[in-house]
């Protein structure tokens, strides 16, 4: 790792350490607030789902997970995850290649872990952050996908913020026959993409957001925790 910028994050009783690459996704608030409320029962199975880094994988691992799978659409990010594992010294991540479910097809988990990209935008982003124009498309993938990869009882655990439909996403879930409850809450300020969209975002019908007291636009942020029934 000489040369190589070196970030940690301490999460609990645990600390990931990730190496830092511009080009790929990195731990966000949202992946942060997830990783807070991540609990894994020792032994299972985990997937998580566009891994970027490879943090939540890597700390899935450390909570206890038997194995964990990791999916992304990238080959830069895998290959910077599978870094990050051996920085970890972490050793029973499987990680593959596709786009979300495609690599784990008659695959089931436990647990199934994600932060999908979420930035609503009329115009192509970095695929790491475009969730297509009402930041939806891959969130909703997600969701429907989860019962047929998830065991009786299996959890899905995803953050959604309140720029694409905070309502939506817990009906969504409802309908795809999860029981659900919220794991956290926090209201974060817009960053210089959101506010150069912020025009854009005030006239998606499911967007919701807030002023602080210093006027900035703020998006809030929940994470679900959806049980199988």
């Amino acid at each position: 790792m000489s040369g190589r910028k070196i970030l940690e994050y301490k999460i609990g009783s645990e600390s990931v350490r990730t190496i830092v690459d511009r080009k790929v996704y990195m731990p966000s608030a949202a992946t942060l607030c997830l990783a807070k409320n991540l609990y894994v029962e020792k032994g299972s199975r985990v997937l998580d789902l566009g891994t970027g880094s490879g943090l939540l994988a890597i700390l899935a691992s450390k909570l206890g997970a038997g194995e964990v799978v990791a999916t992304d659409i990238s080959p830069r990010a895998l290959q910077t995850a599978r870094i990050n594992a051996m920085l970890n010294s972490v050793d029973n991540v499987d990680f593959r290649l596709g786009p979300l479910y495609e690599p784990v097809r008659g695959d089931v988990f436990d647990l199934i872990i994600s932060n999908p990209p979420m930035t609503p935008s009329k115009n192509p982003l970095p695929r790491y952050t475009w969730g297509g124009p009402d930041g939806r498309e891959v969130l909703d993938e997600v969701i429907r996908g989860a019962p047929s990869h998830l065991r009786s009882g299996g959890r899905l655990v995803i953050p959604v913020i309140s720029l694409i439909g905070i309502g939506k996403t817990y009906r969504l879930m409802l309908s795809s026959g999860f029981k659900v409850r919220v794991l956290d809450y926090f209201v974060h300020p817009f960053g210089k993409r959101l506010t150069r969209l912020l025009d854009y975002i005030s006239n998606l019908s499911d967007a919701d957001y807030i002023y602080d007291l210093f006027g900035r636009p703020c998006w809030r942020l929940l994470v679900f925790e959806g049980v199988k029934s």
